[in-house]
């Protein structure tokens, strides 16, 4: 049985959380659920700590975050997760985002372990992860697959990685992958995100160059970054 099937963490806006409307940035969302993640799956006994001596670590792979309503600057929010099963390689958790009792924000997520070495997809049944007896609540009922790109994309944007870029892990932190597709989607649209999906493929690393590849279609927004190499590092849709 999991020690703690949900927990529930309380987090207060601040200035340097909030956009330049004063809402929840969502970049900073992303970091509150990793805060959440972490210190649930620590509690059970399946966390950072765990992962770390079995030459091992958690990677956010694949994320869907949909937004009914951004809590303000000096807003009170509590988010609740939980873990709710695998699927093959995949380690499943769900979000819900309240404020004032209200559900204002589900997500669901997708997770990998790898390797430190070889950076490789470990099975979870080599940890004391698949054993446990999960909660099989959906926050969002829908698988999460790879996310196709309907039409040719169009390079809006070159960067490059910066320390100020990386985690503990030592490498670009999935909010910072958030940070730069928002700022290509904000420079030429001022519409709210209702709807955010983003696909981790590979990673970056300190000073790699990488560049910003858009695609539109009636309802959505696509973005791919690439390496130097021309291979995708992740893929986003937003609505």
């Amino acid at each position: 049985m999991l020690k703690h099937p949900f927990s529930i963490y309380d987090f207060s806006i601040k200035s340097y959380d909030s956009d330049q409307k004063g809402k929840l940035a969502l970049h900073t969302l992303f970091h509150f659920l990793q805060e959440c993640a972490w210190d649930n799956a620590r509690l059970n006994n399946f966390g950072f700590e765990f992962l770390e001596s079995k030459n091992a670590y958690w990677v956010l792979s694949r994320i869907l975050v949909q937004i009914d309503e951004y809590p303000d600057w000096r807003d009170e929010i509590k988010i609740k997760t939980w873990p709710k099963g695998t699927n093959g390689f995949f380690a499943l958790r769900d979000f819900e985002v309240y404020k004032n009792e209200k559900v204002i924000g589900h997500v669901t997520t997708a997770w990998l372990i790898l390797n430190k070495d070889s950076k490789r997809p470990q099975r979870l049944d080599q940890f004391n992860f698949v054993q446990e007896d999960f909660i099989h609540d959906h926050a969002i009922e829908r698988d999460l697959n790879k996310i196709s790109i309907p039409n040719e994309t169009k390079r809006v944007d070159e960067r490059k990685v910066y320390y100020s870029d990386l985690d503990v892990n030592k490498h670009v932190n999935n909010a910072t992958y958030v940070r730069w597709i928002l700022d290509s989607y904000f420079s030429d649209s001022e519409k709210e995100i209702t709807e955010f999906e983003i696909n981790f493929l590979s990673e970056l690393y300190l000073n790699d160059h990488f560049t910003v590849h858009k695609a539109l279609d009636e309802k959505e927004h696509f973005y791919v970054l690439k390496n130097t190499m021309d291979r995708e590092v992740c893929r986003a849709r937003i609505k």
